[in-house]
């Protein structure tokens, strides 16, 4: 049986790991998600040869696609650390890297929202068209799938899934139902429409603006704030812009048009201005999966709490 040793140098101690000695040398046993085993082993395993031929360590990675732990091995324990202390960097560059997985949205689908958010729709595809404004059906959100999102999330694994479900239990214990306890009910109103950019004429996301509520905007940022303190989501801005995208290119089925299209908005501005989409109250947050939702249903949730 292996006896179990701590790990006593500075340089060890510092990324807290432990070794212990397996036939002669030392060895370090560690779990990864398996969304980083290729940024690990690289195209043709240049970098996992790199860091097995610089740090002086074996390192065994689990195949492709299968679950399990990354094990070190080496003659001396400083070459152990090292290989794990590259490891650690290579994954934290890597991770900004992986394509984001859950958002945490307030589902707006809602039958006064959505009935208005369709005329609105039918509208717009009747007086302006394809020839003119490159504007057709499948730039439209789906009606079952209208929402605000406080924040996007990268959950690589159970693990990390069930750290963010916990979060947004205890953000409401913590956060939301104090806030909440203060202060009547907190309406979302949509109203007008802007753009992502400066040129109306050139514009890849078009959106329903949510009507200034102080409690609104103070209460969600709030919320974004818990999860980037507890390193489940990242920092992007002071404050979250609350919007409700209606019309996105990135919703065209031409992988290509996703990314090369834009449509002409001007008309669009000026005539919906001051649209009214509807009203809702804010009592629900969910931990929505990207890419789960069906053509008349909101996405699947992980995790959802009302308020």
């Amino acid at each position: 049986m292996e006896d179990r040793e701590s790990v006593c140098s500075d340089e060890e101690s510092e990324i807290n790991i432990e070794i212990v000695p397996h036939n002669g040398r030392f060895k370090h046993t560690f779990y990864v998600p398996k969304v980083y085993y290729s940024y690990i082993i690289g195209a043709k395993g240049m970098t996992h040869k790199k860091l097995e031929n610089e740090t002086k360590a074996t390192i065994d990675v689990p195949k492709k696609g299968k679950n399990g732990n990354i094990v070190i091995t080496a003659s001396d324990r400083k070459a152990v650390v090292a290989a794990r202390h590259r490891i650690d960097l290579l994954m934290e560059t890597s991770r900004k890297k992986i394509p984001y997985t859950h958002f945490l949205s307030i589902p707006l689908n809602k039958k006064e929202i959505m009935d208005n958010y369709n005329s609105f729709k039918n509208d717009v595809l009747e007086k302006y068209d394809k020839t003119t404004y490159n504007i057709d059906k499948s730039l439209f959100q789906t009606p079952s799938k209208l929402h605000l999102t406080i924040g996007m999330l990268k959950l690589l694994d159970d693990n990390e899934k069930k750290q963010a479900i916990d979060a947004l239990m205890n953000c409401k214990e913590k956060i939301i139902d104090p806030f909440l306890g203060e202060t009547e009910p907190i309406n979302i109103q949509l109203q007008g429409v802007a753009c992502m950019n400066d040129d109306p004429t050139e514009v890849k996301v078009l959106f329903a603006q949510v009507v200034q509520h102080k409690k609104l905007q103070e209460l969600v940022d709030k919320i974004a704030d818990y999860f980037i303190d507890i390193g489940l989501k990242e920092k992007e801005y002071e404050t979250i812009k609350l919007h409700a995208t209606l019309m996105n290119t990135s919703f065209k089925q031409d992988y290509q048009a996703r990314f090369k299209e834009k449509f002409n908005a001007s008309e669009i501005l000026k005539v919906y201005k001051n649209t009214l989409f509807g009203k809702t109250i804010f009592n629900q947050i969910d931990i929505s999966e990207l890419h789960t939702a069906t053509k008349d249903d909101y996405y699947k949730a992980i995790s959802s709490i009302t308020f």
